[in-house]
């Protein structure tokens, strides 16, 4: 049943709604950047005008335990397919199955594909389902900057690479054209989709959180001044910033300072005895309780800054470079201070200047914007008006949709082998 957007806003007792979202994350059980959005969408969903039961299915429930050989053998069948590496390493007969079945038990108002390396299932849902697509990145922007950010051991492959990242941006902008509703994270990706895809309905929502800030732990001043790198250490765009810092930066400081590093993989081994790693902390709180301010060096290509978010919606200072900033709105914030240039960095850490930005905190202004409330109404018109403009199209489940971009291929492999015991 099709339900206008005047039924939506005025009837006294609306239906509950039904949302049904897939996703390219577990948020239950992983800690990083797609998953704390993800968690932040799904309680966003929930604070929705309308009543709503919001289901997530999530692509794996449990973390492969052999991901980067899965990545490469995802990689070598690119070659002889039409989807990208990304979009294969995500396909599976299993998530399928239950994708399919769970549409089939229940009457579905919109359909959310949270992250964009989902768009092949949208070939198997029917199309008088509405769907909103959430691009956490430019996938193509982020993965050509990866291409860039190579080592000399990657050359035998960068041929491959490029032909893959060109199948990439075709999947990609294609996906975004015929899904035709989007949730950005940045607002300089959604200008770039906007400039591709001609008559595009979409929004941009930041990273969300909804705990209290707990502005009173911030660490109190001692002679050592302690800065904070928050992130995925497995990922590579935090392994270069690690790596830019490590090495253009921090030689050159001769003031007595630490660098502590939180999150999965940063209790690696370091040449600089300065740098300290803590491994993954459950409770944020301590990273402000032991931290004058963060850095947040910033290198590749699309989405956001998800620490950047977290860390100004805390109050925190930041140190960062301008790229790690850009698609958020932060206004002019003197606690958050952006240099690019490494020798800009090495003269603040040297001078008083970065004591005084221990200092500070950031704005309440600039704080809110990544609270639930700023965008709680944001989403709110937002859905309604993609449920309310759908076209009454049908088709079954589990069947492809005739004239569809792409060739599926022939099966989609289980990926049972591959899971985490």
């Amino acid at each position: 049943m099709l339900i206008t957007m005047d039924r939506l806003a005025g009837e006294t007792n609306p239906r509950c709604l039904h949302i049904l979202v897939l996703s390219i994350v577990n948020p239950e059980v992983e800690r990083n950047g797609a998953a704390t959005v993800t968690r932040g969408l799904l309680k966003l969903l929930k604070l929705a005008s309308f009543p709503s039961q919001v289901d997530c299915i999530p692509v794996r429930s449990e973390l492969l335990k052999w991901r980067r050989f899965a990545q490469a053998y995802s990689l070598v069948q690119s070659s002889v397919s039409t989807f990208p590496a990304k979009a294969i390493f995500l396909q599976s007969r299993h998530f399928l199955d239950e994708v399919n079945a769970r549409i089939r038990s229940a009457h579905w108002d919109v359909v959310i594909l949270n992250g964009s390396d989902l768009l092949w299932i949208s070939e198997y849902l029917p199309s008088s389902i509405p769907r909103i697509l959430v691009a956490h990145n430019i996938e193509h922007l982020l993965f050509y900057s990866q291409i860039q950010n190579l080592s000399w051991a990657y050359r035998p492959v960068r041929g491959l690479l490029r032909k893959d990242w060109q199948r990439l941006q075709d999947f990609e902008l294609q996906g975004i054209s015929l899904t035709g509703n989007v949730i950005f994270l940045s607002t300089e990706d959604a200008g770039y989709a906007a400039g591709y895809c001609k008559g595009l309905r979409s929004v941009t929502i930041p990273p969300l959180f909804d705990y209290q800030p707990l502005y009173q732990t911030r660490k109190k001043a001692s002679p050592i001044l302690d800065i904070g790198y928050l992130g995925n250490f497995g990922w590579w765009p935090n392994q270069l910033g690690l790596r830019w810092f490590a090495s253009e930066v921090l030689p050159h400081v001769t003031a007595p300072v630490r660098l502590n590093l939180f999150g999965h993989g940063s209790c690696g081994r370091q040449r600089d005895r300065r740098i300290v790693g803590h491994g993954i902390v459950e409770r944020i709180e301590r990273i402000w309780a032991s931290c004058d301010f963060l850095i947040c060096p910033a290198f590749s290509s699309g989405g956001v800054s998800v620490k950047l978010a977290e860390a100004a919606y805390n109050s925190m200072p930041v140190l960062a470079n301008r790229n790690a900033a850009r698609g958020l709105t932060l206004g002019d914030d003197p606690a958050l201070v952006l240099l690019d240039d490494p020798r800009e960095w090495v003269e603040l850490l040297n001078s008083t200047a970065a004591r005084d930005l221990a200092g500070r905190s950031v704005s309440e202004k600039t704080a809110a914007r990544f609270s639930m409330n700023s965008h709680k109404d944001v989403l709110d018109e937002f859905v309604k008006t993609v449920i309310s403009h759908q076209p009454g199209l049908t088709n079954e489940p589990g069947q492809r949709r005739s004239g569809a971009p792409w060739v599926a291929r022939s099966g989609v492999p289980d990926d049972s082998d591959l899971r985490a015991t």
